[in-house]
């Protein structure tokens, strides 16, 4: 694309020959003003927009210097020339700071003036290079830090968005998430769109946008991937949508089809500036979260708020008692049939609100550990730590897999309390209990065996013969138990845990975690720090 030329100077002589004299086509340039005096030629430079401005110095109502100025203050990147008679150092330092890219002394020389131009035009081709390949980096950090609430006045903003090359009639912000399996919430799988993807994501969806009209700038906010969409031209509300949901649908395709990864996409309000993307995004995220409730829903929309009636919003502390009674009293088939009504009231509570529905899903899953410890008096047994109960809970992504992991939580700790555990006659539950509740003590066959009036030999073939492993081997598993546990928690160092679990020396904790978990204590805290 040529580069666009103003020549300015109140020598008629001198304009018309460096005008006609010379080769703009060799130096990929045009001429699309000229003017005799300042005034008239900041008049053109406002109107045309040059990228190169060749002006005199000297001349009367603004000089070469004015012009400059208003050169370096509307079109930053563009490139004066300034053509002088004048050699002294103070108008060179003051040329400088206004952005002037060479100086042309009089008596003007057709090849000095050619070499001159040549070399901004090469400086404008490497900058226009430069810019094109920073520029989806620059619009990205602008839409984030519109998101963020950092939008600049509206001359600043509409000036910087122009540089970008943004236009706009209609702009609307989606937030895209990763839709996980039930069988993830256990495991390492992470909410968010993997960031190595964010590159291609983005790729895909913009060539989905430019089938239809429309432009995407991506953000990366909290793990999620935030797509700007800036419609160029007014568009009837119902065309908007129709674009939108088209746009939505295909994307989710392609992001399926190459990457195996099922995404729900949340969708704003259209607005009409970009300083309310602020809005928007909130709009959007507040749109992501109520996606928990609404798990067959790929695309969110905007809906009108339904009223909760009084019965919804006050019955829940009613359900939670409920709840708690039928711990003690039902079957987990009965509690669990009863899950359904009980998650529907949360729903209803909740009110849309993702925090208050996974504080209540917390309080049904702390309930029934509260009660396995009531009737056991043993916590370390039930295989999660109450932070790792939380955490489950925090990563549940709808309503549907917070039922299929309450459902699996109520089962398990009812088949541990009901007997769908292995069987063990009184004696060796009662040792095997109060080895769970001592292992971190000093503890010995002798002296459990005194406690149950028992002689050590006793005691030792008894457990052999019911639970298939001696009397050290079921300390050593309950203490690599509680070790796990506990190197799971980011508070833990490695090299103090195993004292805490009953052993003296590194070393021996060391071989024994080993042996039982084939992999080192820090080792296996590593790979459940990159499991969260």
């Amino acid at each position: 694309m040529k580069k666009t030329v103003v020549v300015v100077d109140d020598k008629p002589l001198i304009l018309r020959s460096i005008v006609q004299t010379v080769d703009w086509n060799r130096l990929n340039c045009t001429v699309v003003g000229q003017a005799a005096d300042g005034i008239e030629g900041k008049r053109v430079i406002l109107d045309k927009q040059p990228d190169i401005l060749i002006t005199d110095i000297k001349m009367p109502g603004l000089s070469g210097l004015d012009l400059a100025e208003c050169m370096h203050r509307t079109l930053p990147r563009s490139k004066t020339i300034l053509i002088t008679g004048y050699q002294e150092f103070e108008f060179a330092k003051q040329a400088v700071r206004l952005g002037v890219c060479d100086i042309v002394v009089k008596p003007v020389r057709n090849d000095e003036l050619q070499r001159v131009i040549g070399l901004a035009v090469r400086e404008l081709d490497d900058a226009q290079s430069e810019l094109s390949q920073r520029l989806p980096s620059l619009r990205s950090q602008f839409v984030t830090e519109l998101i963020g609430g950092s939008a600049p006045q509206e001359h600043a903003l509409t000036e910087k968005a122009s540089a970008l090359g943004l236009i706009w009639n209609r702009c609307v912000v989606l937030i895209v998430r990763s839709k996980r399996t039930p069988a993830a919430v256990q495991g390492a799988d992470s909410l968010s769109i993997y960031p190595k993807l964010h590159g291609d994501l983005t790729e895909m969806a913009q060539d989905a946008a430019e089938r239809r009209d429309f432009e995407i700038v991506d953000s990366y906010r909290y793990d999620d991937l935030v797509l700007a969409c800036l419609f160029p031209k007014p568009l009837p509300p119902r065309e908007l949508k129709m674009k939108l949901q088209s746009f939505c649908h295909d994307f989710i395709e392609r992001v399926r089809q190459k990457h195996g990864l099922m995404i729900c996409i949340a969708v704003s309000p259209d607005y009409r500036r970009l300083q309310e993307l602020r809005e928007a995004y909130a709009e959007a995220s507040a749109l992501m979260d109520a996606s928990f409730f609404r798990t067959e829903e790929p695309v969110l929309f905007p809906e009108p708020a339904e009223p909760v009636g009084e019965n919804g919003r006050f019955s829940i502390l009613r359900d939670l008692e409920q709840f708690n009674q039928m711990l003690e009293q039902a079957t987990s088939d009965e509690i669990v049939g009863h899950l359904n009504q009980i998650l529907e009231h949360i729903r209803a509570y909740s009110e849309g609100n993702i925090l208050v529905a996974k504080g209540l899903l917390s309080d049904v899953c702390l309930a029934t550990a509260r009660y396995y410890y009531r009737v056991t008096g043993d916590e370390f047994s039930l295989d999660r730590s109450i932070d790792e109960v939380l955490a489950d809970v925090y990563r549940l992504q709808d309503i549907r897999q917070a039922y299929e992991h309450l459902a699996a939580f109520i089962r398990n700790v009812k088949d541990k309390l009901e007997g769908g555990e292995k069987e063990y006659s009184l004696v060796v539950k009662k040792s095997i209990d109060y080895i769970n509740g001592h292992f971190a003590e000093n503890i010995s066959l002798t002296g459990v065996a005194d406690r149950f009036g028992l002689s050590p030999s006793y005691l030792s073939r008894l457990l052999r013969t019911e639970t298939g492993i001696n009397f050290v081997d079921l300390v050593a598993k309950a203490r690599i138990e509680a070790a796990k546990r506990l190197l799971r928690d980011p508070r833990h160092k490695v090299n103090e845990v195993g004292e805490k679990v009953g052993y003296k020396e590194y070393s021996y904790f060391y071989q024994v975690f080993k042996k039982i978990e084939g992999m080192s204590p820090k080792e296996y805290k590593n790979r459940s720090k990159d499991s969260y």
